[in-house]
């Protein structure tokens, strides 16, 4: 089986290291891998997989002429045409038709948040050139829970469909200090004005009223709301530390004491399922599509994105200690339990092998699908 991923610049920044550990996981299963991201994207995390980088979009170059330049450079690292290509992110799905059409691979769709599906039905028209039927019986879409895989079933009945929750590691806490230091990090991709500039000004009361407490936040955010000067007015300038692209920053992440994310729009981010694996504290805006932001067990959730909210959130989990201790035991007990690796990549195999496998198609769905 050979299998060449493709992601978009913005899922490459931010889940490079949930790419990774897919390739490395599916390449110890047998599995043919090559990885191809955006021309001279710099990786925070090393990639022991083959990475064939692909030409960005520009006058003159159409995507037809990026897909097959990407097919030539990804054939010798497979060892062939691939069978599946599997997409990640909205951003490359021109391209990735392309690619398939170019070697009669299978696509796969990996959906991670809402609003995929055009682009979806988009790769398979064109794949298709005029035999709908044929290109979406020969489509892979891989949802992150049983909710999404029921509606993409609804709109794509021909397609295989499959519920895979993302994977990830789980560690024991790091001790905390005794000194009543606190580290929060306040990250995000700031889509929520009004949540991130609460959650800020929220941060910065527990600041002044705590002087052993540090703030890393996101700097894109703070500078694209003019919130510094907030910082400033508050005195607290000297415990705030902004941090360029704050989600990729995993080592911070997983030595901070809490994290928050003000922004709730149904999709899945590792950054927080490390957290809880990690057993760092989240506090999240609520977001009711989200099957991992649950209240009093994954995080506490903030439901009206109120400054009053998040500061009142923020105070509870700084001084109540058996609380925080207790929500990050049960998040952490939530994650080993629904977002193991090796339960994702063994999904994987299954569904890439039920798609593109050379083996007879049975009827019915294996059981491996599913959240369990």
């Amino acid at each position: 089986m050979r299998v060449l991923f493709l992601s978009d610049p913005l899922f490459t920044r931010y889940e490079s290291e949930l790419i990774s550990r897919l390739a490395v996981g599916l390449a110890d299963e047998g599995v043919n891998i090559a990885w191809g991201l955006p021309e001279g994207t710099d990786l925070s995390t090393r990639v022991l997989t083959p990475v064939v980088p692909y030409l960005p979009a520009r006058l003159g170059l159409t995507p037809a002429r990026r897909g097959a330049a990407l097919l030539r450079q990804a054939k010798p690292v497979l060892g062939g045409d691939p069978d599946v290509v599997h997409l990640f992110g909205g951003g490359i799905s021109r391209l990735g038709a392309e690619v398939v059409r170019g070697c009669a691979a299978v696509p796969a769709f990996e959906i991670w948040r809402p609003g995929l599906e055009a682009s979806i039905r988009a790769v398979i028209n064109r794949v298709a050139a005029g035999e709908t039927h044929r290109a979406e019986d020969r489509a892979l879409i891989v949802a992150t829970n049983r909710d999404v895989r029921e509606r993409y079933i609804e709109q794509f009945p021909r397609s295989v469909v499959r519920a895979i929750p993302w994977g990830v590691y789980t560690h024991e806490p790091r001790a905390r200090s005794e000194s009543g230091a606190m580290g929060m990090v306040l990250l995000g991709p700031g889509r929520d004005a009004k949540a991130w500039a609460s959650a800020f000004r929220a941060c910065l009361r527990t600041l002044r009223g705590s002087p052993t407490t540090h703030l890393f936040a996101d700097s894109s955010s703070v500078r694209k709301y003019r919130l510094w000067s907030k910082a400033r007015d508050a005195g607290v300038v000297g415990r705030v530390t902004l941090i360029d692209a704050a989600e990729t920053q995993r080592e911070l992440l997983l030595s901070a004491d809490l994290v928050l994310y003000p922004d709730a729009r149904g999709e899945v981010r590792t950054v927080l399922l490390d957290a809880m694996g990690a057993g760092v504290a989240v506090i999240a805006s609520a977001d009711p599509r989200s099957h991992d932001l649950i209240d009093g067990k994954t995080a506490r959730l903030v439901v009206d994105s109120t400054e009053a909210q998040w500061h009142e959130a923020i105070e509870m989990m700084t001084h109540d200690h058996t609380m925080r201790r207790g929500l990050t035991e049960t998040a952490r007990a939530h994650v080993r339990e629904h977002h193991r690796v090796s339960r994702q990549i063994a999904s994987l195999v299954d569904a890439y092998e039920w798609i593109a496998g050379a083996g007879e198609r049975i009827e019915t769905v294996p059981a491996i699908d599913g959240d369990a």
